[in-house]
Order: C-alpha cells, then sequence, then structure tokens
C-alpha cells in the first residue's frame, strides 16, 4: 500500500489552481457540482443552471467524508485517505490537522479513520481539508432532501440539511440505481442520503433512502380508516384548530382583529422601545414565534413586529434577528400580499446583518412567472427595489430572465414601471442585459411615448455604460422635431440632450436648425412656440453653451424673433438668451 505523492501535489512551489466557473464570488475552493446539474432538465436558462450549481456548491462546501488513512509519510508529513465516498485516494497533508491530532498521527497514522473536506486543486486532484481523528465506531454522513424531479436515468434531490434552506435551488443527482428503496416519478417525497464524489468532481447522491415521515405516511395509507391530514406546524406558521376549518374568511379576520387588538395596542409598540434583550426575547417566543406571518398582516401586530425586529437590531446577543428571518422566508408569498406585511419585510430588510438581507432577497428567486411577480408587486414594489441591491449578479440575471418577453407591457403599467425601472438599471452593468436590452429596444420610441414607459427610458440613458448609451440615444436620431413635442417624450430628449457626447449633441441641434425640401421654416421655431418644445429648445441652449452650434441655435431662433415676441413660451426661450448675452457683456458670464 505504500504510495509516493506525484510531482503536482508535492512540489511545495507548485500553485493550486482555484475552482473556476461562472458562479458568484466566494466559491473558490468549494466541490464542484457541474456534473450533478448537467442534465438538469428543468432548468430553463443558463442563468438559472449556474445558480444551482452555486446553491450546491455552497451547501455542501462544509460536507464531513469519513474515510481512513492508508498511507502516511511521516518525514514529508503527508499521506492519502480512503474512502468509499470517494473514488481513488485523497492527498493530506499534516498542516491541515489541529496539533492534537497531528501529535497522534506521528506515533501511528495507518488505519485511523478520518473526517475532512474536500478541496478542488485543479488538474483533476483533490486534497483533505480540515482533517480530523474520528473513532472507529463512526458512521457515514447522511444528509436529508427532498425528491424534485425525475429523469431517465435518476432524480435531483434538493438537499435540506444544513445550509440547503437557505439555498433552495440546490440540486443533486441521483443514478436510478441508487434510489431502489423510493417509488419512482414521485416528488415531493422526503428522503435520507450520502454524498459521493469522483477524480472529475461530480457530485452524486447514494444510497437513498425514504425519510422516516415518509415511511409514516406509507404505514396510514394501509389503514382502512383514513385520518384527516394535519399540516406540519413550524415557525412562524399560522396554528388552527379543527373548529376553525369551517370558518369564512371574513370570521377568521374578525378573530384575528380581536386577538390582536386583546394583546397588543400602539402602547405595547413604545414599550418594546425600551425593552432589553431577556424581555424582548420572551415577548418574541410567547407571543409572537407561533403567528409570526398571520400578525405581519394585522395592522397593530404589524407594528408590534417592526418594533421588535428594530429593538433586536440595536441589542447584542439575541437571536431573534435569524428567527425571524427563517420566519419570514417560509410564509414570504403570505406575508407580502398585503401592505402591512411588506411594512414588515421592509423593516427587516432596513435592519437586519447583510447575510440575513441575502436569505431574504433570494425569495425573488423563488417568483417563476410573470404573474407571481405582479402580484408581489401590488403591494410589494418598493421592498422588490430594496431586495434587488442584496441580490449578485447571478441572482439578478435569473429575475431579469423571469420577466423576458413582458418588459414593453410591464414598462407600461402603472403599478409595475417602477419595479421594473429598478431591475433594469440594476442589470446594465451586467452581462445578462445584453440579452434582455433588444427587447426593450424594438419598442424604444413607444415606451419613450409613454406615460410610464418614459421613465425607464430616462432612466436607462442615465444609469447605462456608454456603449449602451449611444444605442439608446441613437433611436431618437431625425425623430427630434417630432418627438419633441410629445408631451411624455419631450422629457426623454431633453435626457438625451444632457447624456450625449458633444457630437450627438450637436446633430441633434443641427437637425432642428437645417430647413429641409419640405418645409418653409426651421423646426426650431416650431419648438420655441410650442408648449412641450420650449422645454427641449431651453435644455439645447444649456448643454451646447462654450460651443459651435450655440451659435448657431442662436441664429436660427433670433432671425424670427419679431414672431415669436408674442408667443408665451418663446418668451421663455427669448429671455433666457437675453439673460445670456446681458451676462457675457457684463462679465457675468460663466465659463
Amino acid at each position: 500500500m505504500d504510495r509516493t505523492r506525484s510531482v503536482s501535489e508535492s512540489h511545495p512551489n507548485c500553485p493550486l489552481k482555484k475552482y473556476q466557473n461562472n458562479s458568484p464570488p466566494g466559491t473558490a475552493g468549494a466541490i464542484s457540482a457541474s456534473s450533478s446539474l448537467s442534465s438538469l432538465q428543468s432548468v430553463p436558462n443558463k442563468a438559472r443552471k449556474e445558480f444551482a450549481k452555486y446553491s450546491l456548491s455552497k451547501v455542501l462546501a462544509d460536507y464531513q467524508f469519513l474515510g481512513n488513512i492508508v498511507t502516511f509519510k511521516p518525514q514529508e508529513a503527508y499521506g492519502f485517505i480512503r474512502s468509499e465516498q470517494v473514488t481513488g485516494d485523497v492527498f493530506f497533508s499534516l498542516n491541515h490537522m489541529d496539533s492534537t491530532d497531528k501529535a497522534s498521527c506521528t506515533t501511528g497514522a495507518l488505519g485511523r479513520w478520518v473526517n475532512f473536506v474536500i478541496k478542488d486543486c485543479g488538474k483533476k486532484s483533490m486534497e483533505a481539508r480540515r482533517v480530523s481523528l474520528v473513532p472507529s465506531s463512526t458512521t457515514v454522513s447522511y444528509l436529508s432532501g427532498r425528491v424534485m424531479n425525475w429523469a431517465k436515468i435518476g432524480c435531483f434531490i434538493q438537499v435540506t440539511s444544513g445550509l440547503g434552506l437557505q439555498h433552495l435551488h440546490n440540486r443533486l443527482f441521483a443514478p436510478l440505481v441508487e434510489t431502489n428503496e423510493i417509488v419512482i416519478g414521485e416528488v415531493g417525497n422526503e428522503v435520507t442520503f450520502k454524498v459521493h464524489v469522483d477524480r472529475s468532481f461530480r457530485l452524486e447522491g447514494r444510497d437513498v433512502k425514504r425519510g422516516e415521515k415518509n415511511d409514516e405516511d406509507s404505514q396510514e395509507k394501509g389503514n382502512k380508516v383514513r385520518k384527516a391530514r394535519r399540516r406540519a406546524v413550524t415557525e412562524g406558521s399560522i396554528v388552527g384548530n379543527e373548529e376553525d376549518e369551517g370558518a369564512t374568511e371574513g370570521e377568521k379576520l374578525m378573530s384575528l382583529k380581536h386577538i390582536t387588538n386583546e394583546e397588543f395596542s400602539n402602547e405595547l409598540v413604545i414599550a418594546v422601545e425600551s425593552m432589553d434583550a431577556c424581555d424582548l426575547s420572551a415577548l418574541f417566543d410567547k407571543q409572537l414565534k407561533t403567528r409570526l406571518s398571520t400578525l405581519a398582516q394585522q395592522s397593530v401586530g404589524s407594528k408590534v413586529v417592526a418594533a421588535v425586529i428594530k429593538r433586536a437590531a440595536r441589542l447584542d446577543g439575541i437571536n431573534v434577528e435569524e428567527k425571524i428571518t427563517r420566519m419570514v422566508m417560509a410564509n414570504f408569498k403570505i406575508i407580502c400580499s398585503t401592505k402591512q406585511g411588506c411594512a414588515v419585510v421592509q423593516a427587516c430588510l432596513e435592519n437586519f446583518y447583510p447575510a440575513n438581507k441575502v436569505m431574504l432577497a433570494e425569495q425573488l428567486l423563488e417568483l417563476d412567472t410573470v404573474d407571481e411577480f405582479s402580484v408581489f408587486w401590488v403591494h410589494g414594489s418598493h421592498i422588490f427595489s430594496m431586495m434587488l441591491a442584496s441580490l449578485d449578479e447571478s441572482g439578478l440575471a435569473m429575475v431579469g430572465f423571469s420577466l423576458s418577453g413582458h418588459y414593453v407591457t410591464l414598462s407600461s403599467h402603472i403599478r409595475h414601471y417602477k419595479p421594473v425601472r429598478a431591475l433594469l438599471v440594476s442589470l446594465v452593468n451586467t452581462d445578462s442585459f445584453n440579452e434582455i436590452l433588444p427587447e426593450v429596444e424594438q419598442e424604444l420610441v413607444s415606451l419613450a411615448c409613454n406615460k410610464f414607459g418614459h421613465f425607464i427610458i430616462s432612466a436607462l440613458m442615465e444609469s447605462s455604460p456608454s456603449t449602451i448609451k449611444s444605442r439608446l440615444i441613437s433611436a431618437f436620431t431625425s425623430k427630434i422635431a417630432t418627438l419633441s413635442i410629445h408631451q411624455v417624450c419631450h422629457a426623454v430628449i431633453v435626457t438625451a440632450l444632457e447624456q450625449g457626447t458633444a457630437s450627438t449633441q450637436a446633430a441633434f441641434i443641427e437637425e432642428v436648425c437645417t430647413v429641409s425640401t419640405n418645409q418653409a421654416d426651421m423646426a426650431v421655431i416650431k419648438l420655441t412656440k410650442d408648449r412641450y418644445g420650449h422645454v427641449v429648445v431651453l435644455a439645447m441652449l444649456k448643454v451646447s453653451r462654450h460651443k459651435q452650434v450655440h451659435n448657431v441655435l442662436k441664429a436660427s431662433i433670433l432671425c424670427k424673433q419679431d414672431e415669436l415676441i408674442e408667443n408665451e413660451f418663446a418668451a421663455k426661450v427669448m429671455k433666457t438668451i437675453k439673460t445670456e448675452f446681458h451676462n457675457r457683456t457684463s462679465g457675468k458670464y460663466s465659463k
């Protein structure tokens, strides 16, 4: 069993290749999950697939494999571990063991059982990290999960152990031969499994078994008398009784209002602000914990919950924040269905630590359809904008692609244009925006003339990189005279003038100062006399100052000043020109 270390493993100056993929930052050194998702049929686009890889790598980053030491060289301070969960032997160094275990290994390491995590070092080379000696009676670590869907060669499992519930999009593939104890085709079943990884770092679920809950369900199915099913009660869920099942929605609402008005009041909201950690924890555990999602939707109850959130953020040594985060995540759609619930989520986003904000923001990734986003935006458009700030580029891309094909319609809706504007502005500096932009470009002018869509076009011109900004502004070329007198679009033209380059500004001004064959006068004269057009002319005068085209613009207007002096809008333009002339002659002209 004696073995020597390869050159790539043993040379001290050999740099380790970092884990590389398209996942968000922070995944370097984690186990790759690419092959586990290579045939995932339920993933509609690349961004969703990449996010699933990233989620699985985060969940399994600390998974402890079990093996025993089969080779050890004390003088070189390294050895190899063999595990039934890993294809091939795994290199380890004494530098990755604590001092106690390191001393034990020097006296006799062969055959000792260890727990370890795996690090991808590139070039199909893996190393064991965080190696610790364990008793020989230690068993392989099994994880819990839920079967989400099936393929021809196996199933895909959502890991729910550890960080699994914080990264709900994780998926682990399990081959068909490893799923003998579960019914093929059934989804939603809870299972337990162990993790296996090969030399190419392909992760798989092995020895997949039904969870205890499923075993109990199968026994109940065998009973002749079918019992009424009861939903499991989790933290923050609504606890009811059999008498409530027949109540109407109105009766439930009145009952809730009666309970919350009896127990809570505005005086309690004030009292929470001065509570210490002990009193706050007692209030949360006794009165809020089991029905937080219900109270968050009630007027007084939501104020109490928000006050607890704000107070907990100012106190140290209290874990209320983590509990509330989990509860809000578990009941996100229900809580956000009311104005009061959205106020509670807003309090969380304003006061929680960044890690908890990210977990709440990732709930947006659970909204898959335009209808789900539309329902959420009824009361939650403002918190949607806040949540976008906590998402990474991959998460933003998932949200962005979920709305593909509907941007024009959503941008023209009074309830939807604000969240769509926030999303597009968040995406402008990402690679995924180049895939979304053509959809907006096709209807750019019509959106610029829309009562709500023009806000989005202006925001994109103000926040986009120079290349995209030029593409957007160039769409208005040869249409300046017409669009400048539009009651909505004239504001977009003003933004285009302010954000455009010097050459673009000059081109726009020359366009309206040139007499075409089918015109008697220059377009700038008509703009100057128009209610909306004169605003564009004032913007042209402002942006062209100190440039040669500025004189062309003034001369084009002044040559018709006899016609303009009677018009109220043209009078404003003439006043601006005269004020500039006066300041120049008196030495007050700004340079």
